[in-house]
């Protein structure tokens, strides 16, 4: 199937795509990205935290002015007003992409399963 492809150009004619060739790149893309993630952390010394001594008392009045129940809900009622409703068009475009991709992909197979 590429055995003789010599550009991207090549890979969309040959599937009959720009959908497959995009695919191949986004996938080429995260594949690199997740490998650079991975050798950069790996690379990285680890370095042992300093113990800082605190008061108890000091340390959870800090985390309940912090971490306080009011807080919390006031976190979640802005992410559930605000932030879910703007998210919520572009989640489901991305998922609709990500859905005709993998139909995409399934019929491809399932041709060249039938070709065999």
């Amino acid at each position: 199937m590429v055995d003789n492809l010599e550009s991207l150009d090549d890979l969309e004619n040959e599937d009959g795509g720009p959908g497959f060739a995009a695919a191949a790149v986004l996938a080429s893309a995260v594949a690199a990205g997740a490998l650079f993630f991975f050798i950069r952390r790996s690379r990285q010394a680890d370095e042992p935290e300093p113990v800082v001594v605190v008061n108890p008392r000091a340390w959870e009045r800090a985390r309940d002015m912090a971490f306080g129940d009011d807080r919390a809900q006031a976190t979640r009622d802005f992410l559930i007003d605000k932030v879910l409703p703007e998210l919520k068009p572009a989640l489901l475009g991305i998922l609709e992409e990500v859905e005709d991709l993998v139909d995409d992909g399934f019929r491809r197979a399932e041709k060249t399963i039938k070709d065999l």
